[in-house]
């Protein structure tokens, strides 16, 4: 279901895949708050071998980056992000709540970005 690598220095990858369901939202749950604990600043999620996704891992993903942002870091979903994640979040309205990159290196730099913003300016520019 998951597995860390080690990512560049700063960043923490850590890598999802299968099916993320009821069936196991306790052991992906813990995966990821251990990996945003672990975090130092960038956490990128790979989500490009989910295979489906429910509602419970929706959760995980919003927790981890409500985290991520009160700890001024930065939280980016690696895809392509397969049909079922895809949909989920276009259903939930929460597409455009995560930042998401196709590559390692656009993952990297949208989160940069994101770490550079100001976290007390208001609107989007």
């Amino acid at each position: 279901m998951t597995d860390h690598t080690a990512g560049p220095p700063g960043a923490t990858v850590l890598h999802l895949r299968g099916d993320l369901d009821h069936d196991n939202e306790r052991e992906l749950a813990a995966t990821v708050d251990e990996a945003v604990a672990r975090s130092t600043g960038t956490l990128v999620l790979d989500v490009s071998a989910v295979a489906f996704a429910d509602s419970s891992t929706l959760r995980t993903l919003v927790l981890a980056q409500q985290r991520m942002e009160a700890a001024d870091g930065a939280l980016v979903l690696l895809g392509p992000l397969g049909p079922a994640l895809r949909r989920l979040l276009e259903i939930t309205a929460t597409d455009g709540y995560f930042t998401v990159a196709d590559s390692l290196p656009l993952a990297l730099a949208a989160a940069g970005e994101l770490l550079r913003r100001d976290p007390h300016a208001t609107g989007t520019g």
